[in-house]
């Protein structure tokens, strides 16, 4: 009778090498699908652009796309496979922690393959239609961080200042589709029923808003937007790990003239978008 010789536990290495490999292949059907959408927006921007349209500027750090990319990945790189209880990836040689960990890395590794090639497909649309790729621009400023009432502003208050994006906001892409995945992934493996919290934390919020108009309490009625204002607006909110701020600090403003223009609340701060995607 021949004795059976146990197998070393693969190393680390080796399972996060399959699990790239694993999760290549689960996210290959929304690849195509992105890749067409891809070059569906190409040949509508160049056809816009060949017509009169105007050129597409480089500016990274004011994309959406990376971020909300990186709260659906979750949904591919899980997608088939359970995640409490007994299954396939969970009965494997090696710890479900160490499985779970390796699982998360090899998506987050697809992810910034997507966020890069996202990228250098921006860049070069904006390099073909002759647009701004470094972001140097002319803005106008607000005298103050306080949005004035409409028709308020005289428009000799407004300060013009050349603005020039800092190299590092170049990076906010990628940590803000990783501060969202990370963000996703969390809820996905500490949460059986993740949807639940996803449409119940919403819905609650609501309600308690809700509630509070028809009590009559203001803290309570106000409670929706004072939390959305905290999560997405603030310093450290949303907007500062999507955009570093880039959108939140820039309004609409209309001017004592009745003349509506684009003015800044304030520039984009590098410490302070660092230190928001930090505490994401």
């Amino acid at each position: 009778m021949t004795r059976a010789t146990p197998h070393r536990t693969p190393r680390m290495a080796d399972v996060l090498r399959e699990q790239i490999r694993t999760v290549a292949v689960a996210l290959r059907g929304p690849a195509l699908a992105a890749a067409a959408v891809l070059v569906l927006g190409t040949a509508l921007t160049i056809a816009e652009f060949v017509t009169g349209g105007g050129p597409v500027d480089f500016a990274p750090e004011l994309s959406m796309v990376p971020g909300f990319v990186g709260l659906l990945f979750p949904i591919g790189v899980w997608k088939g496979e359970r995640r409490f209880g007994t299954s396939f990836l969970w009965l494997l040689p090696v710890d479900r922690r160490r499985h779970a960990l390796a699982r998360v890395a090899a998506g987050w590794v697809c992810l910034m393959a997507a966020v890069l090639f996202f990228l250098v497909w921006y860049l070069l649309l904006a390099l073909v239609t002759a647009g701004n790729v470094f972001g140097d621009q002319m803005v106008q400023m607000l005298p103050s961080a306080v949005v004035p009432e409409a028709r308020t502003l005289d428009p000799a208050a407004l300060r013009t200042v050349r603005y020039a994006p800092a190299p590092l906001l170049w990076l906010v892409p990628f940590t803000a589709a990783t501060g969202t995945y990370l963000l996703a992934s969390a809820v996905a493996l500490g949460s059986r029923y993740p949807l639940r919290w996803i449409i119940g934390v919403p819905l609650g919020i609501l309600l308690a808003s809700a509630l509070g108009s028809a009590a009559h309490i203001d803290w309570l009625r106000l409670l929706a937007s004072r939390l959305l204002e905290l999560v997405f607006e603030s310093p450290y909110g949303l907007d500062a790990l999507f955009t570093a701020r880039a959108e939140s600090l820039k309004t609409a403003v209309t001017l004592s003239t009745g003349k509506t223009v684009s003015a800044w609340r304030g520039l984009p701060d590098v410490g302070e978008w660092a230190l928001a995607t930090l505490l994401w």
